[in-house]
């Protein structure tokens, strides 16, 4: 059965949407749907990435950006329908950290520059076996510090909650009909990690809809993609973990100011002086 990712209550920049129009003229409006806007919307969908043309797609992304932006919150196609009209998201997946920033000004770069240095010790430090931690380990952690939300079905059929942020499977994994046969719960991105036997996960792919998007070379990189990929696509994130999503979402990125009590309580155990051990 094939499920589209769902969009009420998700991220959506509808809101910045509204506001621009509302202050835009009769003028802007007409030129947004103008020819030119609608010549460059299909000349990025037939001209796939080359060092070539690296820098006339983003020319072309960014002037047909509002464009876009009313007509994905107008429409709301599902991310299959916009992956068809716009694969330049899949074929260069490095264009959703731009979509991204053109969205959210200034807080693209935030969970790359601060995840290492800042957050992950944080969060380590409020664990006794923060030691053997690796990346993945850590979002497991916080997933597990923070509460989570049942969504039908989830208990009686026994889910892992981390199975909505990432799922693993053996290296060879045929990755697309992984994507068209997942079990319908998972309507919501999530990462799909292809590892050996010892579960070291080598390559990464962002689950969305039926299909797949490259999802970087480490853990860290295909959360970060994960996360921009809901705001991008305009959906919502998953019932289970929106807590843990709303952790990144107030603290790491900064996109939101609405941060939960649970999330404020955990930061203020994060920000704690870790107290030393007795001889």
């Amino acid at each position: 059965m094939r499920q589209s990712a769902k969009r009420a209550g998700g991220p959506s920049n509808t809101s910045q949407l509204k506001k621009k129009t509302k202050n835009d003229t009769d003028d802007n409006e007409t030129e947004q749907c103008s020819a030119e806007v609608l010549e460059q919307m299909e000349w990025l969908k037939y001209h796939p990435p080359t060092r070539e043309n690296s820098s006339q797609i983003k020319a072309n992304l960014k002037a047909t950006f509002f464009y876009r932006r009313s007509k994905l919150v107008k429409e709301a196609p599902s991310i299959t329908n916009q992956l068809a009209e716009m694969p330049r998201f899949r074929d260069s997946p490095d264009l959703i950290n731009f979509e991204f920033d053109m969205l959210n000004p200034g807080c693209g770069s935030k969970m790359l520059v601060k995840w290492n240095p800042y957050f992950r010790p944080k969060l380590t430090q409020l664990s006794e076996e923060a030691a053997r931690f690796n990346d993945l380990d850590v979002f497991k952690f916080l997933l597990k510090k923070l509460p989570t939300v049942t969504a039908k079905g989830f208990k009686s059929k026994g889910y892992d909650v981390f199975s909505f942020i990432m799922q693993r499977r053996q290296t060879g994994t045929d990755v697309e009909a992984f994507a068209k046969t997942k079990d319908v719960i998972y309507a919501q991105p999530f990462i799909l990690a292809l590892g050996d036997e010892n579960g070291n996960p080598t390559e990464y792919f962002i689950i969305v809809d039926n299909t797949s998007i490259p999802g970087g070379t480490n853990a860290v990189e295909a959360f970060d993609r994960l996360y921009k990929v809901h705001y991008v696509f305009n959906v919502h994130f998953a019932k289970p973990v929106l807590t843990f999503f709303n952790f990144f979402d107030g603290l790491v990125y900064g996109v939101s100011k609405n941060i939960r009590p649970t999330v404020r309580e955990l930061y203020s155990q994060m920000m704690q002086e870790p107290q030393q051990k007795e001889a």
